[in-house]
């Protein structure tokens, strides 16, 4: 009898382990928070780098050889931390969609290492000193500036980029703006999405 009673509690805590087990697998995920934040990229001589995992500006000695960031700021210009511009598995997709919301997934190939790009560095004098340095080609593309009578123009793409980060998870970003309540450029505002559990699942 005490066997046959053992086997039945064995059995019962069995029916209960798969159970437990498929109510965690069938469990919706959270959703994934949506941030906003404002980096004073303002600086011509300087890059600023952002992590997503810390969800703010982090200190980097040396961006060539750190994984502490993600994503760079110097005026308007970006870098991910991959490629040419860092050891981390960073790269760029476009979506070729505007709206913020309807980017849930992040693809999980296609991504474009950072190369080389131009960038001023010092405006005091004309023509301005350029540098090549490591940056983002695509998402250069997030803003565009023209000469008109008034001076310079600003034209925002508003395209919604996946960013894969330097220890391969995903964010999908925004740039909304390069301007502060002042009116002062190079202040470049960020929407985004961080997935920390490493899954392409962005909403």
């Amino acid at each position: 009898m005490r066997k046959i009673h053992f086997l039945t509690l064995l059995a019962v805590l069995g029916i209960g382990l798969v159970f437990t087990s498929c109510k965690d697998k069938d469990k919706p995920k959270d959703p994934v928070s949506v941030n906003t934040i404002t980096i004073d990229a303002t600086a011509y001589d300087a890059w600023v780098y952002f992590s997503f995992k810390e969800g703010e500006v982090v200190e980097v000695a040396d961006f060539a050889t750190s994984t502490a960031w993600d994503i760079g700021f110097h005026r308007y210009d970006l870098r991910v931390n991959g490629g040419e511009a860092g050891p981390g598995e960073g790269g760029t997709f476009a979506t070729g969609e505007n709206n913020f919301a309807a980017v849930t997934t992040a693809p999980e190939s296609g991504y474009v290492s950072n190369d080389f790009i131009d960038v001023a560095v010092d405006v005091t004098v004309m023509p301005p000193v350029m540098e090549h340095v490591p940056g983002d080609q695509v998402l250069a593309t997030w803003v565009t500036m023209t000469y008109g009578q008034q001076g310079p123009e600003y034209t925002y793409s508003n395209e919604i980029f996946v960013v894969k980060t330097a220890d391969g998870k995903y964010a999908k970003v925004w740039l909304k703006d390069y301007f502060n309540a002042d009116g002062e450029s190079g202040h470049v505002t960020m929407k985004y999405s961080y997935q920390p559990d490493g899954s392409t699942k962005l909403d």
